[in-house]
């Protein structure tokens, strides 16, 4: 309960148990003909992803190893079909901001954009994508011979759970003809809960969508999950039937999910995260989200109350960003003595909380998503933070 840091995952013994059948009877989940009662269950799963996220008909997707791999496929997806349509490679451009979860940027780099057609958007004081200068990016690469095809968006970013204007995104990218990519990895399963819906509303308009299962819908790592309006077009991508395969070429409902992503060996997923969602349903599962936004704004409140804490990102999603600023401390020694107070309140081995830079600035981070977490631990680790800071300010002089 007092790992805090980075996006924790916090499974479920039933999702424990999913994924120990899963292992233990070593299903080959790349091809139908082997594991068709695994990779049905995987199917049901993206069903149930697509209608809580309110894609499309028709939407669906496959489960990845996680997020990073989920970036990967949809933006080699994407970039396939922009040279599949006359684009040149070489002069493929994409999208993203400074918030963006780094297998963003690195999943480009792979995907063979060059490192300076890897645009980085600026953003407002919320730390969202700002729609203008995204605008004028793109049109500017355009008038220079440059081919933009993709828009990476985020909805609950890493550092801070901000989530980019996806509906002015998702506009612009229907005008401008451009793939919209949605990394919803930790924040996506909101959309179960009432404030969630609301604060995601757009992610049901990406052309793909990054998930994470093993963040906030509870199962062990490793479970992401790649949602896309159209199979076809990851079929496209990734779909190659070489001769040892041929028996395994699947019927007209068959699906080989080995064509709709780079893994051939796959192990079966789905199994965790059916069986948890089955055994406690979706109110619960919203009901521990709910809990942990409640308790992230508990920890702004307390930050607030300090005379000795600055708020410098509010509770979204989970995440509060902050950082210790006793009065007879100046602004350029700030950053080491956060450091220091991050490294006593770990090094105390009761709580692990993490860091980020905002605006250039060392901001102390706390992620509240897993549902052992209580406001008990919440006020204990206030108090372990207001003791460090005594502490430092003591050893200080």
């Amino acid at each position: 309960p007092g790992f805090l840091a980075y996006v924790p995952s916090c499974p479920t013994f039933p999702a424990l148990l999913g994924d120990w059948l899963a292992t233990g009877y070593n299903f080959f989940a790349g091809v139908w003909q082997i594991a068709p009662g695994p990779n049905e269950i995987e199917l049901v799963v993206l069903e149930w992803f697509r209608e809580w996220m309110g894609m499309p008909a028709g939407a669906t997707g496959l489960l990845t190893s996680g997020g990073s791999g989920a970036n990967l496929t949809a933006i080699v997806a994407a970039r396939h079909a922009a040279v599949e349509r006359g684009a040149n490679l070489s002069a493929l451009a994409m999208y993203t901001s400074a918030q963006a979860h780094s297998s963003v940027v690195r999943a480009a780099w792979i995907a063979g954009i060059s490192r300076d057609k890897v645009r980085v958007v600026a953003m407002d004081d919320q730390f969202r994508m700002m729609p203008g200068d995204l605008a004028r990016a793109i049109d500017n690469d355009r008038a220079n011979g440059r081919h933009p095809f993709l828009v990476a968006a985020s909805a609950g970013t890493t550092s801070t759970g901000s989530v980019d204007p996806l509906h002015e995104i998702a506009d612009l990218c229907e005008q401008k003809k451009l793939w919209l990519h949605i990394d919803a990895a930790y924040a996506g399963f909101a959309a179960l809960t009432v404030e969630g819906k609301s604060r995601l509303s757009g992610i049901e308009r990406a052309d793909s969508l990054t998930l994470d299962p093993h963040k906030w819908l509870f199962v062990p790592f490793e479970c992401g999950c790649l949602m896309v309006k159209s199979a076809a077009v990851l079929e496209s991508a990734f779909r190659i039937l070489p001769e040892y395969l041929k028996d395994a070429e699947p019927g007209e409902e068959e699906i080989n999910f080995a064509d709709r992503g780079e893994q051939l060996t796959r192990y079966s997923r789905a199994m965790k995260i059916w069986l948890s969602v089955s055994y406690f349903g979706t109110e619960a599962i919203a009901t521990a989200i709910s809990d942990a936004m409640d308790r992230a704004r508990l920890a702004q409140s307390l930050v607030e109350a300090s005379k000795n804490m600055e708020l410098l990102s509010p509770a979204q999603f989970g995440i509060v960003c902050f950082r210790a600023r006793p009065h007879d401390v100046i602004e350029e020694h700030l950053d080491a003595f956060n450091e220091r107070v991050n490294s006593r309140v770990v090094g105390g081995g009761r709580f692990f909380i993490s860091s980020t830079r905002l605006r250039g600035v060392f901001s102390l981070r706390m992620c509240t998503l897993g549902f052992r977490t209580t406001t008990s631990d919440i006020h204990e680790l206030f108090a372990t933070i207001a003791r460090a800071i005594e502490a430092e300010l003591a050893a200080a002089g």
